[in-house]
């Protein structure tokens, strides 16, 4: 049998995980569902989305260059680099 674990993921598409972290919980590489667990020891297995709306003063706690997310069930915030997996960036030049 193999062993049971984190696959080793090459897709260029997927972002790694953030290195340095602020106030909240930091954003796993390729994380769209929430991991906090409740009172049972459950995962929330909520959404965890990119969060515009927040703040400037919870933005400001999180570490510079990252942006805040949050899960849709449970309200957890996590921190970490922008989903451009998910919204690519053109570049210069591309039509």
């Amino acid at each position: 049998m193999s062993s049971v674990g984190i696959p080793d993921i090459k897709s260029r598409f997927i972002q790694q995980a953030t290195e340095k972290t602020g106030a909240y919980l930091p954003l796993l590489t390729g994380q769209t569902v929430c991991t906090v667990k409740n009172e049972k020891g459950e995962n929330c297995t909520g959404h965890v989305k990119q969060w515009s709306t927040a703040t400037p003063d919870l933005v400001a706690k999180a570490a510079p260059g990252n942006t805040l997310h949050r899960c849709m069930r449970c309200l957890a915030i996590y921190e970490g680099p922008p989903m451009l997996h998910l919204n690519p960036q053109k570049k210069p030049g591309k039509k």
